[in-house]
């Protein structure tokens, strides 16, 4: 496929994922649940985690979570369904629909951090990225026993571990036709769009570290 033929697909499957992944499930249901708005409490963000906070229920975190997760699965299996030799479209249904969750238009722009999504997706491009991530965050789970800081150390350990592991290995949990290099470049852009997603946690975290380490100092003095 040229590189003028991949214009429409490209097109077509970003703005597909786009509009699965705007679906505000965390909104809809915590305001069926409980009548609240969810970006107004909590931590703000539009995901099964703030659900589960602002609604004391972790059914209903769960709920959300599952239906954030189906936005990126349904948007690749669209993608396969439409354009079943292309890996590149089936990536950008998903960046597509990380895209529509994480800045949602029926929400002004604002939405979640998309890990249930990328989830979703990756169910179908490669569960291995998945699976890495998971053990990582529950490794930093159970030492820090800090969700955002077990967020950002899996989103950023699981690229480099997934270069590290045998191709072999990577490729016993992939279901579609993939090159190695194909399917690490990616697990790197999907990480880097998880991470923009965390900035705002990313520089709480910052601000935390820096504020412990002049208490520290000054207890010294």
């Amino acid at each position: 496929m040229s590189s003028g033929d991949l214009v429409i697909p490209v097109f077509v499957n970003f703005v597909m994922g786009y509009i699965l992944g705007s679906i505000p499930f965390a909104y809809l249901v915590t305001q069926g649940v409980a009548k609240v708005d969810i970006r107004s409490v909590g931590s703000g963000n539009v995901g099964g985690y703030n659900a589960y906070i602002v609604t004391q229920s972790k059914w209903t975190g769960l709920l959300v979570i599952v239906l954030d997760c189906l936005k990126g699965l349904v948007a690749v299996q669209a993608s396969l369904w439409l354009y079943p030799d292309s890996y590149l479209s089936q990536c950008v249904a998903l960046l597509g629909a990380l895209g529509g969750h994480n800045y949602s238009i029926w929400l002004g722009f604002k939405g979640g951090r998309g890990l249930a999504t990328a989830a979703g997706g990756m169910l179908l491009l490669g569960p291995s990225y998945a699976v890495v991530w998971s053990v990582a965050w529950l490794i930093v789970k159970t030492l820090k026993r800090d969700i955002l800081t077990s967020n950002l150390v899996a989103i950023l350990v699981t690229p480099p571990i997934l270069w590290i592991l045998p191709w072999s290995l990577t490729l016993a949990l992939v279901s579609v036709r993939v090159e190695s290099s194909t399917f690490l470049f990616f697990s790197c852009i999907l990480s880097a769009v998880l991470l923009l997603s965390h900035l705002d946690a990313l520089r709480d975290i910052w601000k935390g570290a820096k504020t412990n380490d002049s208490q520290s100092r000054s207890s010294t003095i």
